[in-house]
């Protein structure tokens, strides 16, 4: 008996512990992980809502790039990280795709917890300014008289980048020379205008500047209907090919975070996206504010975690439906 009343002292101790310290977080900085290098969608995105994030949570966010394999270190490092509240990432939809994907990958979605999804942002194909296509049909017609010349490049984790590519590439019925293991999307478009690459499918962040510099054209974008930003650009639908992915952008832990220190990060990120000066931020860098509760975010993320499922077994790229 008294053996048990000790067991149970102790057992209380901890819990109050417990307790105690999510009743005190934060206190200490918290570490936002961007899992591709900076210059990239994701880590623009990740930057601009920093200061508001500092705001709100009343800590230090420090940014840190944790790049390589495509992206896949910094998911795997966030998804099994101290689920203490103090290691977040900003995931994307490499963490539905690269599990059916990619050999070896240890994470699925359901190894993280969402805070809350801070945006969404259309992909967009794009070729240097000097290049020959001048259309998409031009970039097809190249492409079917010269199989497997024409080429594109692709993220070993494969974001919605390489997912809107590789869906195009379908549709189209034309057949690209594929360069893998881009690190990310500033990478990419890098190799698009060193002439390394004939085209490459990027986010509006990763496009808009060099775009606006006339170093780049925009042949076409994967959205439902053309973008403010970039009205005289055509929408995939419109040119005859139903691709409509893009990148959303939002805040996870990992699953065993307890749920007081889950329940403040996401009412510190909900009140930094009502932050109408975040918003005009935003749109400095072409952003738009598409936030989601924790509970909506991780809906939409596992629907689309199963549909990339039916996708790439029907495009014969599942490896997990392979024989």
């Amino acid at each position: 008996m008294q053996r048990r009343s000790l067991l149970l002292g102790v057992t209380g101790a901890l819990a109050v512990s417990h307790i105690a310290r999510a009743d005190d977080y934060p206190s200490r900085p918290v570490t936002m992980i961007v899992p591709y290098g900076p210059g990239g969608g994701v880590s623009i995105n990740a930057r601009a809502l920093q200061p508001y994030y500092e705001k709100t949570l009343g800590t230090r966010v420090i940014v840190e790039n944790r790049e390589g394999a495509g992206g896949i270190t910094g998911y795997t490092v966030g998804a099994f990280a101290k689920p203490d509240g103090y290691t977040i990432t900003m995931v994307s939809p490499a963490i539905t795709a690269s599990p059916w994907l990619v050999p070896n990958v240890r994470f699925t979605p359901d190894d993280y917890a969402f805070i809350g999804q801070v945006s969404f942002v259309p992909n967009m194909l794009v070729v240097n300014a000097d290049s020959a296509f001048k259309t998409l049909k031009d970039l097809v017609d190249a492409m079917k008289a010269k199989p497997g010349e024409i080429s594109t490049g692709i993220e070993a984790s494969w974001p919605s980048s390489s997912v809107c590519g590789a869906l195009f590439l379908a549709l189209s019925g034309a057949k690209a020379k594929v360069v893998p293991g881009f690190k990310g999307g500033a990478e990419k478009i890098a190799s698009v205008l060193g002439a390394h690459l004939d085209f490459s499918v990027n986010n509006t962040q990763e496009v808009m500047p060099l775009y606006q510099a006339k170093r780049i054209r925009v042949l076409a974008m994967a959205a439902p209907e053309r973008s403010a930003f970039f009205p005289e650009v055509p929408t995939f639908r419109e040119l005859g090919y139903d691709v409509t992915t893009g990148v959303w952008r939002s805040i996870a832990v990992p699953k065993a975070t307890p749920q007081p220190v889950q329940d403040k990060l996401a009412a510190a990120l909900k009140q930094a996206m009502a932050d109408p000066a975040l918003k005009q931020d935003f749109a400095k860098v072409e952003l738009t504010v598409d936030y989601l509760d924790p509970a909506a975010t991780r809906a939409a993320v596992m629907a689309e975690y199963a549909e990339f499922d039916k996708l790439f077994t029907q495009l014969g790229m599942n490896i997990k439906h392979k024989a």
